[in-house]
């Protein structure tokens, strides 16, 4: 395999460590949280329990999936060639447009 395969797949799988662990800690931050702002009440049955536990679980995971797909879309932004480019069409209109004014 190719020098330049390699290095894109080191640079692939760090990514995607990077990534997994961004869940890992973001995931046990909004589960914990929701667990511990559950309300809790010793008259209640099991059943009720462990269903607000389970709504709990969901809440924050369903929190950690919105923080890691908003993160994903700036790191994205941050690496798409097509934002690069726009933003260096920007700057040579701005360059030429203080040129011309000049």
């Amino acid at each position: 395999m190719s020098e330049l395969m390699k290095g894109i797949f080191r640079g692939v799988r760090k990514e995607i460590a990077n990534f997994a662990n961004a869940a890992l800690k973001s995931g046990a931050t909004h589960v914990g949280k929701e667990l511990a702002n559950m309300e809790r009440d010793d008259n209640q049955p099991l059943g009720l329990t462990f269903g607000t536990v389970t709504n709990s679980l969901m809440t924050g995971v369903i929190s950690t999936g919105k923080d890691l797909m908003n993160q994903g879309v700036e790191r994205i932004k941050a690496s798409s060639p097509q934002e690069q480019n726009s933003e260096m069409s920007e700057e040579s209109t701005l360059t030429k447009q203080s040129a011309e004014e000049k």
